[in-house]
């Protein structure tokens, strides 16, 4: 059980654009509801400052609150990992998609889940992370707290990012109906050792968590402390036949064209670009492994 006493280098880390403003503003609320409480942490703004300087904020915490979305989660991660420093989430980005696997209702109850570990009345929980190594940059080793795609759910986030953010969320569903249009199969393959599949993709992601693009509940059983993650694939040439099931697809249920299968390891065999949590990761084929427990997460 955490004590209050150990929190002395608390970081509430933000970026002021995050959410049109929400950042800085629940950054400060949290601030000052933890002071209240007698724990003065300090507000790391990510937008100005040098990435080493960043870094090296963090590894010196006890403590870590994002407020913010999947992708400045995503960065944070990669110094947190395996450090043993618990990870806060408020949400206030976009997407917020790795916020929903904690299942708070709003971000007050959030707010309230982290003034009690911060208080000592809660513990971390271990949670996994996906580790994710290019063929094309070996040993270098990159972490994904959620989903990672490749094929046309990448080019729907990379059409999403490049929309204006003031549309949150909505983001991601006109990146969709802009992109089905210019939907292309492109050929992959993906070994998990049970399973293997080499063929024609109209879609493909792996998950640790049950959302992707702002709440669409592609992956409905994963869990992200399990060890193991999620494989999604929709088969087929032809976007025609597959229109019919889009809303099994978007809800994770099962229809004719899906491949899935839950393990702890996975190679892909692809030349298509890959996100990670919204990221670009990089292209071509890569290698997936869950890492068990690598995060501890204020839950």
């Amino acid at each position: 059980m955490a004590t209050q006493q150990r929190f002395e280098r608390l970081q509430i880390v933000f970026h002021p654009a995050s959410g049109r403003g929400l950042g800085w503003r629940r950054a400060r609320q949290l601030a000052g509801r933890l002071a209240d409480a007698g724990t003065v942490a300090h507000l790391l703004d990510v937008s100005f400052q040098p990435t080493a300087r960043i870094a090296a904020q963090l590894k010196s915490a006890d403590a870590v609150v994002v407020v913010g979305g999947d992708g400045l989660i995503h960065h944070v991660v990669q110094v947190l990992a395996r450090t043993g420093i618990p990870l806060g989430i408020i949400p206030a980005g976009s997407g917020n998609d790795t916020w929903r696997m904690l299942r708070d209702a709003n971000p007050a109850q959030s707010m309230d889940r982290v003034a009690a570990f911060i208080a000592g009345s809660a513990a971390a929980h271990p949670v996994d992370l996906l580790e994710v190594e290019f063929d094309d940059a070996p040993q270098i080793v990159r972490l994904a707290v959620g989903a990672i795609s490749w094929g046309f759910e990448a080019k729907v986030n990379a059409r999403a990012n490049r929309l204006p953010r003031r549309l949150g969320s909505l983001r991601y569903v006109a990146a969709l109906l802009l992109c089905i249009p210019k939907l292309k199969a492109f050929c992959t393959e993906v070994d998990t050792g049970g399973l293997e599949y080499r063929g024609p993709a109209l879609a493909a992601s792996i998950a640790n968590i049950r959302s992707l693009g702002g709440g669409i509940t592609l992956f409905a059983s994963a869990e992200f402390d399990d060890g193991l993650a999620d494989l999604s694939l929709v088969r087929g040439e032809r976007i025609a036949p597959v229109l019919r099931h889009v809303p099994r697809i978007l809800a994770g249920r099962n229809h004719p064209f899906r491949v899935a299968v839950r393990a702890k390891a996975f190679r892909v065999e692809t030349s298509e670009d890959c996100y990670a949590d919204g990221e670009l990761l990089g292209r071509g084929a890569f290698s997936v492994r869950v890492a068990p427990g690598a995060l501890h997460l204020m839950r």
